[in-house]
């Protein structure tokens, strides 16, 4: 014959109902009257810490290697503490001072540890027994080696730049650890990583150690450590601009020969420089010199040096440029002129020279209406003032009437002054 619902619901009343009794004298057993353990109870995983590891440290000594297997500690004591301890709140620490009891302090050496309890646990348990006694360190001696750091730039530079030197704020660094982990270390790098860059770069970046396959060293697991505390360098990637640069030079113009009628060419027409963009930026031209447009007929060529900005770089590689000019359109005329001058002479002068021929320039017209007469040198003797004696100087040619023609070349005569 089937239950019936309600005798169902009171034997689930009744199973409930002695849990609840169940955990409440458990609670009651091991709260209120906390009696003893009746079993040692055992807590694993017991983490290891060590103290005056400094000291061992000032000694050049160093812990390499240490036995973690698994610690187990068993308790004894009452119920409510024992029930506290777990692997967060026990500790054994391990006082390295200990390994100057030997006569050798390298070498593997099984120290003693005292347990510490956190968090105010640990009262009334004693310690029923342990799954080992002691911990085994093995200690070696610290050695210190000086390895060059290198510089490492990753990225890209950005359209009409380029990189220029790459640096570090130190050259070296100093790494301590056992002479077998030293052994590992082929070099030192730091990094500096950026994309598009168009000006200078300055970062803080890492040391990394590498090994002979350039792979990095994971230091903690060597037992490696920088003596200055100092891993890291400022590293710094210089930029510099690009640029094409125009060489230019300057005419001085006369009546004859202006820029309209005149054909320049240079050669190279530009030269590609590199620097510091704040310096570079200003600079749209490189001036070769000036040329006076009356010193020639009708043609001039001539090399000049490129004199190139201060801090600048000439990429080209060119330091000479050569300069063509020439004037169109004009035709010329020799003359030989004898009147001859000066003006501005504090002494009594003697003109030696007592004819010069003179190259005129203009259009066919106005040269084939010039007379003889219309032509005269005139020196400026302003600059030998109080002086005797005989010399050459250069003398000015005057077209009167003829605006538009110009006396080419150079005039020098000679004078004698008393």
């Amino acid at each position: 014959m089937p239950e019936n619902k309600s005798s169902g619901k009171v034997k689930v009343f009744y199973v409930i109902f002695s849990v609840v009794v169940s955990v409440a004298l458990w609670i009651y057993v091991a709260y209120v009257e906390n009696p003893t353990v009746s079993d040692p109870v055992a807590v694993t995983g017991i983490q290891v810490e060590f103290e005056g590891e400094d000291e061992l440290r000032s000694n050049d000594l160093i812990v390499t290697d240490v036995d973690v297997s698994q610690l187990t500690i068993y308790f004894g004591g009452r119920v409510r503490e024992v029930s506290k301890l777990s692997n967060t709140n026990v500790r054994a620490v391990v006082d390295l001072a200990d390994v100057f009891q030997y006569t050798s302090p390298t070498g593997i050496h099984s120290l003693n540890f005292n347990l510490v309890y956190d968090n105010g646990v640990g009262k009334d348990v004693v310690v029923e027994r342990m799954s080992r006694p002691v911990i085994e360190v093995t200690v070696e001696r610290l050695v210190t080696d000086s390895i060059a750091v290198t510089p490492v730039f990753e990225g890209s530079i950005a359209e009409n730049y380029m990189a220029g030197e790459l640096t570090l704020s130190r050259n070296n660094v100093i790494v301590a650890g056992t002479e077998a982990a030293i052994s590992k270390i082929a070099s030192a790098s730091v990094t500096l990583r950026g994309d598009n860059i168009s000006k200078t770069l300055t970062k803080e970046e890492p040391i990394v150690l590498l090994d002979s396959d350039g792979q990095a060293l994971n230091m903690e697991e060597e037992g490696l450590t920088f003596v200055d505390d100092n891993s890291s360098a400022y590293i710094t990637q210089n930029i510099l601009m690009v640029k094409d640069v125009p060489l230019t030079i300057d005419l001085v113009e006369c009546s004859t020969a202006s820029d309209t009628n005149v054909r320049i060419s240079i050669d190279p027409t530009y030269i590609t420089l590199s620097g510091n963009p704040e310096v570079l930026e200003g600079y749209n031209s490189i001036n070769l010199g000036t040329v006076d447009l009356k010193s020639f007929v009708q043609s001039y060529s001539d090399t000049y040096n490129v004199i190139i900005p201060n801090d600048t770089n000439n990429l080209s590689g060119r330091t000479l440029a050569t300069v063509n000019i020439e004037i169109l359109g004009m035709d010329t005329r020799r003359l030989s002129v004898s009147d001859i001058s000066v003006k501005n002479a504090t002494g009594n002068v003697t003109v030696i020279t007592q004819s010069l021929d003179v190259t005129l320039r203009g259009s066919e017209s106005d040269l084939e209406a010039v007379n003889p007469e219309n032509v005269r040198i005139v020196a400026d003797l302003s600059q030998y003032a109080n002086m005797t004696g005989t010399y050459t100087v250069q003398g000015t040619v005057y077209v009167d009437g003829f605006p538009n023609v110009d006396a080419v070349g150079a005039f020098p005569i000679n004078v004698t002054i008393e």
